[in-house]
């Protein structure tokens, strides 16, 4: 728990955090990843998780969306248990998630796609509607909306998962890899966009492969090692200390 001071008149408040995984040990079937993980994130927030490959980034958070198993602890948000809750739930109750690999449909249109991020709505004409509004944020997408996915540049694809990720306006965003396989010039606009979208409201958890770019945005950071967080700070905080530069920056 955290406790905030108010600038007008000095009463001190309490908050929980918006999202929390508390002493969570997960993996899959008989696999143990993570370790007794412990994490949590601020309303409002970008956080970043880093470390190398193979220490359990993605399983973090396929455990709080619901696709690993939690055999131990507990996943909040807005201070409601979520564990081991399934993605169409947590997609339903405010919370996103854009996967490492590619999840574009490919013989589907950009606009097909955007109505599939909207299916929890259970209504064609909210969904439809939301797209609309997506498409005044993400014109590029609007211009190609009858274009097949399949036939969309990396950065293009990327930018259709983020809009079909907002089509239920998620409080929380998770975000596992965004700038894999870009050009630079595309992770320059997918990280320009994600702060865009922090701006706006939404809190963004991500993983990321390049660690000084992640917590270069981010307001708080993680570091992941074998199942174990090992350092945990702010963005600049982690960016400036020498042994997480020696061990996880390379340098």
């Amino acid at each position: 728990m955290t406790v905030a001071t108010t600038p007008d008149d000095g009463v001190r408040m309490t908050t929980d955090p918006i999202l929390r995984m508390d002493n969570v040990t997960s993996g899959y079937g008989n696999t143990t990843v993570l370790h007794d993980v412990s994490i949590a994130v601020e309303d409002g927030q970008i956080a970043c998780l880093i470390g190398p490959n193979g220490s359990g980034k993605s399983t973090l958070m396929k455990s709080i969306y619901g696709f690993a198993d939690v055999q131990s602890g507990t996943v909040t948000l807005r201070g409601e248990e979520i564990t081991g809750r399934s993605p169409q739930d947590n997609l339903a109750n405010g919370m996103s998630y854009v996967l490492q690999d590619a999840s574009v449909f490919p013989g589907m249109s950009v606009h097909e796609n955007m109505l599939m991020g909207g299916y929890v709505f259970n209504d064609d004409d909210r969904a439809a509607a939301r797209a609309e509004e997506l498409y005044d944020e993400f014109p590029v997408l609007g211009d190609i909306r009858g274009q097949k996915a399949g036939t969309l540049s990396g950065g293009q694809r990327r930018l259709l998962e983020l809009a079909r990720a907002l089509m239920v306006d998620p409080d929380v965003m998770m975000l596992d890899e965004p700038s894999i396989g870009l050009e630079p010039r595309f992770i320059d606009d997918v990280f320009e966009r994600i702060e865009q979208l922090n701006d706006l409201g939404t809190t963004i958890l991500l993983v990321e492969q390049n660690a000084e770019k992640g917590l270069s945005v981010a307001d708080r950071g993680f570091v992941l090692a074998s199942g174990e967080i090992k350092f945990t700070g702010t963005g600049t905080e982690l960016l400036n200390d020498e042994e997480v530069g020696r061990l996880y920056l390379g340098g």
